[in-house]
């Protein structure tokens, strides 16, 4: 299997000139031996550098993305979620002000699979972290997951739960000093396979990159947009453009600037100030313009709406909220 592998290893690193990059099917094979444990601890920690270095491509990631869900450990599948959101980059700058906007919709009767990963020492607050202060305990199975859909219509579970083999290889960033292809991967698993998923990503161009990949997965319909700090996030501050991928086609859609005033630093990362936005304590003007602005990107997705009316419909929506409880609760 590790000679094998090395083939994999020679037609990524021969160069500019004898180099190429891998088929899909390679891909697929490549990626699964490395999460099943076939290769070395060097030989994987090759494979991801060199990908790193000249970046993956489309073809190469939707190979990935096949072996990836293929091993997803469990009865994930079992779940029956509408709507798939991943929590992977964490924030440092601002709360995860998103994760009252999936609230908003599960109170709506949406049906909605969170999943996520951390990577230690980042200083970045996940949502793992921000969800059980908010009402959301983090399902520790299958039968908690279903539970919580039932009960609240919406979970969260974890990747070291999915597929622990991709999550070990997000941590590795400690090793390497970079992230990998990895946290693209787990942006794009989708692990229910639900209709509907959304990806926030933070490099240019990577929002290219996904709607490439999406479109060759023409029963799921997807969102992708480079989000607050990568996570799924818009900030309406700023004009952003939603890539929408649907039957295999991808549409540009742009949302205006909510607000002109430019938000500081958030040097508290309080979770509570969340919960007391929620129940209407507390006025906090970026944490709003995220909340509406992301709701309504999540709206566009799920309702084929346009942005001027999921704009009006995802301030209805927040006005109209449960103020007297926790955003998540039964």
């Amino acid at each position: 299997m590790q000679q094998a592998f090395s083939e994999y290893i020679k037609i990524i690193g021969k160069g500019q000139k004898g180099g190429r990059s891998l088929t899909r099917d390679e891909a697929y094979n490549a990626m699964k031996m490395v999460l099943a444990g076939e290769v070395t601890g060097d030989q994987r920690g090759v494979f991801l550098m060199l990908l790193r270095t000249r970046e993956e491509t489309p073809e190469e990631v939707i190979g990935f993305v096949d072996a990836c869900r293929e091993l997803i450990e469990g009865d994930v599948h079992t779940l029956s979620p509408t709507l798939d959101i991943g929590c992977y980059a964490g924030k440092r700058r601002q709360l995860p002000w998103y994760l009252l906007a999936v609230a908003v919709l599960a109170a709506e009767g949406h049906r909605i699979m969170l999943h996520g990963a951390h990577e230690p020492g980042s200083g970045r607050l996940y949502a793992s972290k921000a969800l059980p202060i908010l009402g959301l305990a983090e399902a520790k199975s299958i039968s908690d997951a279903k539970h919580q859909l039932d009960a609240i219509g919406v979970t969260y579970l974890d990747l070291s739960y999915l597929l622990p083999a991709l999550d070990t290889i997000i941590k590795l960033r400690e090793v390497f000093g970079l992230r990998s292809c990895a946290n693209t991967l787990a942006r794009l698993l989708n692990p229910t396979a639900a209709k509907y998923c959304v990806q926030g990503v933070y490099h240019m161009h990577l929002d290219h990159k996904h709607c490439r990949v999406n479109e060759n997965y023409p029963h799921i319909d997807a969102l992708c947009f480079r989000g607050d700090g990568g996570d799924p996030e818009v900030n309406g501050e700023r004009e952003t453009e939603l890539f929408v991928t649907r039957n295999g086609e991808t549409q540009e859609i742009r949302l205006l600037v909510i607000t002109e005033k430019w938000a500081l630093k958030d040097t508290r990362m309080d979770v509570n100030d969340m919960l007391e936005v929620w129940q209407g304590i507390r006025n906090h003007v970026y944490g709003k313009q995220a909340i509406i602005s992301s709701l309504t990107s999540y709206l566009v997705l799920l309702e084929k709406l346009s942005p001027s009316e999921a704009l009006a419909k995802a301030g209805q929506l927040w006005e109209a909220r449960a103020k007297s409880s926790l955003p998540f609760s039964c």
